[in-house]
């Protein structure tokens, strides 16, 4: 009695086993290189919108013949007519470059400095202020793969900030 298939059976009932024992690693290390790339993007994206809403705001917002700003209390924004961009305005500029890229930050979670108040009563119509306006913004990035979430934390706080020189 000769075998004649023994010796491949046994191979490939360990290629078997061996792809069994290995496919769940390679599973979870594919997701998790593909959360890490989904972090470096809501990181990037983040980055680009607060630079352009901190450009934003430094930047004139009416450039007309007579700028006049509200007073800040009671107004609750500067008005049409006033050179310095209220807060609410540069944060819907962020939320305006968060669109499409499938994730919001909360508006409670953006900071600007100096607040809207501090700008309009020092710059309202001077048209020759230039100080620093610093743009903050927070977002709790959540993993998909719960290995990597629990090695690097869960959620990962992405914060980011920029600062620019008004041009008033």
């Amino acid at each position: 009695m000769i075998k004649t298939h023994s010796r491949s059976r046994h191979k490939r009932a360990q290629a078997l086993a061996e792809m069994a024992v290995m496919v769940p690693f390679l599973v979870i290390g594919m997701m998790g290189m593909l959360d890490l790339g989904r972090a470096f993007y809501y990181q990037i994206s983040l980055t680009n919108a607060v630079r352009e809403a901190a450009r934003y705001g430094a930047q004139p917002y009416y450039t007309g013949l007579s700028p006049a700003c509200n007073a800040i209390p009671p107004a609750t924004s500067p008005g049409a007519s006033c050179p310095v961009p209220g807060d609410q305005n540069i944060k819907d500029r962020l939320a305006q470059e968060l669109s499409g890229t499938g994730f919001v930050v909360d508006p409670t979670k953006i900071q600007i400095l100096p607040d809207q108040g501090t700008r309009v009563s020092n710059c309202g119509t001077s048209g020759s202020c230039q100080y620093a306006l610093k743009v903050t913004a927070t977002y709790q990035f959540t993993f998909i793969t719960p290995i990597i979430g629990d090695l690097i934390g869960n959620p990962l706080t992405l914060k980011t900030s920029s600062l620019f020189r008004t041009e008033y």
